[in-house]
């Protein structure tokens, strides 16, 4: 019986000793490290990585080409390159001319024929298609936030105009945080893993698109607040965003 009680009582200070040995170490990992969680994984804050994939031809502006042609470079002076203005060559008054004798100037005699052809084949003058060049439009970029929401019914029913005046009072309680972002045509971008706040519900992306009434312009996703490692992937194309998570 003695033995017995003995070999509880040693089992029992090495289980102490084994789990105080444990603490110990990972409180000497948070002293050295506080980036070290601490706590179980599926207690920790949720944290959320994005990658975006921009088009190439996102925002496309009318204006901008005409922007471009409006521009006329200026003629750098060479060697050979005159320069002509009224300060070099004043005006004067005009002179008559004397002649001797008047003297009726030659004519070539005059032969009625049709009106010459000009049509060569050899040679094809076209002129530029003024038409064709305006209707091509330069891609700009987009700016784009990314939002971290208690709830997303505000947001659904919200104007992007109020939500670019004021994006906090817009949505009130509802908003947590938000990040910007401005995005170029063709752009790839990987935005690192970050922690969400403890009460994020959703995780919610809004575009500046040049005609927000032709664009799906704001997308929404639920989450998980604790105990995830979530990819989402977010497509800015021309007149929509896609958002989901990657692997679904």
């Amino acid at each position: 019986m003695t033995r017995r009680l003995l070999f509880l009582i040693a089992l029992a200070s090495a289980f102490v000793a084994s789990a105080g040995c444990t603490t110990m170490s990972k409180l000497g990992q948070v002293i050295m490290d506080p980036s070290v969680p601490v706590g179980q994984p599926e207690d920790q804050p949720t944290e959320v990585a994005f990658s975006i994939n921009v088009s190439p031809t996102i925002n496309r502006n009318p204006n901008s080409l005409a922007a471009i042609l409006e521009e006329k470079p200026e003629v750098e002076p060479f060697a050979y390159a005159a320069s002509l203005n009224t300060e070099q060559f004043p005006a004067t008054a005009p002179q008559e001319m004397e002649h001797d004798t008047e003297v009726e100037p030659a004519q070539l005699p005059v032969v009625e024929d049709t009106p010459g052809s000009y049509d060569d084949p050899a040679f094809l003058l076209d002129s530029p298609n003024d038409t064709a060049e305006a209707s091509e439009q330069i891609a700009t970029p987009i700016a784009i936030k990314i939002l971290q929401l208690r709830d997303d019914s505000l947001l659904r029913s919200s104007l992007y105009q109020t939500l670019d005046s004021d994006l906090a009072k817009t949505l009130r309680s509802t908003y947590i945080h938000d990040d910007d972002y401005l995005l170029f045509p063709g752009q790839f971008k990987f935005v690192p893993f970050t922690k969400v706040h403890a009460e994020t519900r959703y995780i919610a992306v809004i575009a500046d698109y040049g005609s927000q009434q032709d664009a799906t312009w704001k997308q929404v996703l639920r989450i998980e607040p604790q105990g995830r490692h979530i990819v989402l992937s977010l497509q800015v194309q021309d007149s929509q965003l896609i958002l989901k998570e990657e692997g679904r």
